[in-house]
């Protein structure tokens, strides 16, 4: 699967230039290795940022393929401003109450794996831990704990979670429109794979007889 959003795919793509630079930086002196410190977070804020971003858009999109009418997907937005901090459990309950419709499908349908949901929830609780603060002093310093490396190993979960989630359509109806399946892989066509193969064959067949006239009359 790929991304389906155009707005998501030019995120990503944002996202990714922020990245390489933060891999080309060099921690040849102490105030490198300060900066180096603070690019690691900023990996970290701006993956969240972005996963936040393309949660709330496949969402809203989803509504809109479901027929929302403007005063509706004005509700929506309100609703979609208190998405916050998008660890899996939030996601998947965003999910179920807006559309009625339970992620969980894509890691039983071999999309994505219980490692990809761990992944991702580590990258939005090490931003949460150095976006936020509370009362304790002891708390407010540097609390990142990761680095470019292990964000390199946890954001293509990351990405494979909003790849599934943004092939998901919904119809009239309020149905998701295609599932798609690692295992089973369901073609995002009106016809089954067997119908398709048919089709295929009776247009190839049909091709070939046109053909034939046609060189029939020339000779």
């Amino acid at each position: 699967m790929a991304i389906q959003s155009p707005d998501i795919l030019t995120f990503k793509q944002n996202l990714d230039a922020t990245i390489t630079a933060i891999k080309q930086h060099r921690a040849d002196s102490h105030a490198a290795i300060k900066i180096q410190s603070m690019l690691n977070v900023t990996a970290y804020v701006q993956a969240s940022r972005f996963l936040e971003g393309s949660i709330k858009h496949i969402v809203y999109n989803c509504c809109i393929m479901k027929g929302y009418t403007t005063a509706q997907l004005s509700s929506l937005e309100s609703d979609l401003k208190k998405f916050n901090n998008p660890e899996f459990t939030k996601i998947r309950d965003l999910f179920k109450t807006i559309l009625n419709f339970d992620i969980l499908d894509g890691r039983n349908n071999g999309n994505f794996s219980q490692t990809d949901i761990t992944f991702l929830n580590q990258i939005v609780q090490n931003r949460h831990r150095n976006v936020h603060a509370s009362q304790d002093s002891s708390s407010w310093y540097n609390q990142n704990q990761k680095d470019i490396t292990n964000f390199q190993q946890e954001f293509p979960s990351l990405i494979k979670i909003i790849d599934y989630l943004s092939n998901l359509n919904f119809n009239k109806s309020g149905k998701p429109a295609n599932l798609v399946s690692n295992k089973n892989p369901i073609q995002h066509t009106a016809f089954s794979n067997t119908q398709s193969i048919q089709q295929n064959r009776v247009t190839q067949k049909i091709e070939k007889f046109n053909l034939w006239k046609w060189f029939k009359k020339i000779i």
